[in-house]
């Protein structure tokens, strides 16, 4: 246990890397939506372009801010599991 926490304090774990899902279904969903938006890019002025683009980037930045907190609240669960786990609760 203490490398992990070693790792962890030196920043050298990174949860969210390489964590992407395999199945043909997500391949499948990223794959039309990369159409679609090249179908729309390529109705777009650049005006609209620039538009996309700030959008594209304020989506990231909530989708970040969502996906910390989502991570923090699978940690917290996943530590009061262990703490149920090895904590002898009154019955």
């Amino acid at each position: 246990m203490h490398k992990i926490l070693k790792e962890l304090y030196y920043g050298n774990i990174h949860p969210c890397d390489g964590i992407l899902p395999k199945e043909e279904e997500y391949r499948k969903a990223i794959k039309q939506a990369l159409s679609i938006e090249a179908a729309l890019l390529s109705t777009l002025d650049a005006t609209g372009h620039e538009l996309y683009n700030q959008l594209e980037f304020a989506n990231a930045a909530c989708d970040s801010i969502e996906s910390a907190y989502i991570y923090a609240d699978g940690f917290r669960t996943g530590a009061n599991i262990m703490l149920a786990c090895v904590v002898q609760e009154d019955a």
